[in-house]
């Protein structure tokens, strides 16, 4: 099963994809898959996603090799309420929705074969964590804590 008790969140078990981040660093980007509802006025509650069993986090020295990726599939809609969103925002949420996520996946695998060693590698382990978080969800948010 890949969803927790959406009050189990301590449960989470978080993926940690490093290529050059130390073990000491704090400041991260988490993905977190939300767990959709099928109410038509539904607000998600914070725990909606932070209910996936394996979320990813990616830390600072790391998640610089996917910010030119983000800047080019930005600007975007807001998967959640639709509104624009010019940049990607490190200090924050990132709401992003399955087709901006499909669009991700293109510019990066399209860039696969011009990198090597640790950097595809890190990034091929990124593609396939996002296509199976993709499975289960149609939104994907993006939390910093700069």
């Amino acid at each position: 099963m890949v969803w927790l008790n959406p009050d189990d969140y301590k449960s989470q078990e978080y993926v940690e994809l490093r290529l050059n981040a130390p073990k000491t660093e704090q400041i991260c980007l988490d993905f977190n898959p939300l767990r959709m509802s099928c109410s038509p006025d539904w607000n998600p509650l914070w725990e909606e996603w932070h209910c996936y069993r394996s979320p990813l986090r990616i830390y600072k020295q790391d998640y610089g090799l996917l910010l030119g990726f983000f800047d080019e599939i930005y600007p975007i809609q807001d998967a959640l309420d639709g509104t624009s969103e010019p940049v990607f925002d490190i200090c924050s949420y990132n709401w992003i929705g399955k087709s901006d996520w499909f669009r991700l996946i293109d510019v990066i695998e399209r860039d696969l074969e011009r990198v090597h060693g640790g950097k595809k590698v890190f990034l091929t382990d990124f593609l396939a964590w996002v296509k199976e978080a993709l499975k289960h969800t149609s939104i994907i948010v993006v939390e910093g804590n700069l």
